[in-house]
């Protein structure tokens, strides 16, 4: 049987002829967004070297920003939430387009569809989770902190309003992670550096790992004061695809529908670039662009640009990772204080993850397909 969930955020209306989901025409006030689009779209033609492009360069974060995330010190960054027992409320972003919305499909998750299981293609979204066969996440849904979704869209509606960028859709392949998940991340990410530098010490192999991914604490108590960013719900993973050539019937349409960015999502082991092509001015510093990385870097730009003009701030290591409200947020942006701290509940020294949205899922299916069936692939839900 076929694993196909039948609940609102996964649910299909009529196909269209080229096989995507229909995309209501819904018109609300787009006069602000608009023009901020303008401004981010003007055309530099008196400003030498950027006549291919119409956006801006993206600035290179201070000197100053870069120790602060080599030295760690985003962890000292005093949080003003309060920790409790009770997860925090996550908002789950939809697994399909929405007209003037942000969509999500999850990089970290491995498909379960009957007969996909061993095709011999890769599994998940990204150099990292095709390493470990995308069987890292196990639901299907991405979930994050109210604030951002609601930014998220913002930002899609920026490029829908711009006739130059209204072809392109918002996908947030990650939000928030759950302790387990980016504790798995992690361990594969440090895995793949000692097998790079034999003999490495293990604080060295620690210290090259967090620079792309964070090391969650193995002491609960200190998700409170520092807990990894992606934890915080104010972390999003976003790319830009294509409208035309989304296929959500297809587990592998991602990849094919994104925009050329230079470089893979998550791409942190390449043999011969490693991490370099994913740091966000990779492109901006290198000289004799070819065409296809003029394209890339034009990219890049219009995703930084409509982030960073809806409120998110970038880290600068990853062309698409993004935040707001948690300490790599205010690292970055200059904050004394960040808003938000670990998503998750702590209770007697242990995790409680906020699974409301899993649940449902996860009952949805059963009325579906029947208790047993629903049991045998009851973990694909993360319960």
């Amino acid at each position: 049987m076929s694993f196909k969930p039948d609940f609102k955020f996964f649910r299909r209306e009529k196909k269209t002829k080229l096989g995507t989901p229909p995309i209501k025409d819904v018109s609300p006030d787009f006069d602000d967004l608009s023009s901020g689009m303008q401004g981010i779209m003007q055309d530099l033609e008196n400003i030498p070297n950027n006549e291919d492009f119409k956006i801006l360069p993206i600035e290179e974060v201070s000197a100053e920003v870069k120790e602060g995330f080599k030295n760690k010190v985003w962890r000292k960054i005093p949080i003003s939430e309060t920790i409790t027992a009770e997860p925090k409320h996550l908002e789950v972003v939809p697994n399909r387009p929405i007209s003037g919305k942000a969509m999500a499909w999850p990089a970290y998750y491995k498909t379960v569809k009957e007969g996909l299981e061993n095709d011999g293609k890769p599994k998940g979204v990204g150099e990292l989770a095709q390493t470990m066969e995308g069987g890292i996440q196990g639901s299907p849904i991405v979930k994050i902190r109210t604030e951002l979704k609601s930014k998220l869209d913002e930002a899609q509606k920026l490029l829908d309003s711009n006739p130059k960028t209204s072809n392109l859709q918002i996908v947030l392949v990650d939000g928030y992670r759950r302790v387990d998940v980016q504790k798995s991340l992690f361990d594969a990410y440090r895995n793949y550096v000692i097998s790079q530098h034999p003999g490495i010490s293990e604080e060295e192999s620690r210290n090259l790992a967090i620079k792309m991914v964070s090391e969650p604490p193995s002491d609960p108590s200190v998700l409170e004061k520092c807990p990894p960013p992606h934890s915080t719900g104010g972390s999003a993973d976003v790319v830009l695809v294509f409208k035309d050539k989304i296929n959500i019937d297809s587990d592998y349409w991602l990849e094919e529908a994104m925009v050329p960015f230079g470089a893979k999502f998550d791409e942190m082991m390449h043999p011969e670039f490693r991490d370099e092509r994913s740091e966000t001015t990779f492109y901006e510093k290198k000289s004799d662009l070819t065409e296809d990385e003029k394209k890339a870097l034009e990219f890049r730009r219009i995703l930084y640009h409509t982030f960073t003009k809806v409120g998110f701030t970038n880290y600068f290591t990853e062309f698409w990772h993004y935040d707001f409200g948690n300490q790599f947020n205010a690292l970055t942006a200059g904050k004394p204080t960040a808003q938000f701290g670990f998503a998750g509940g702590l209770e007697n020294n242990k995790v409680r993850e906020e699974l409301n949205a899993e649940r449902k899922a996860f009952e949805a299916y059963k009325a579906q397909v029947g208790t047993e069936e629903a049991e045998r692939v009851k973990h694909h839900f993360g319960l």
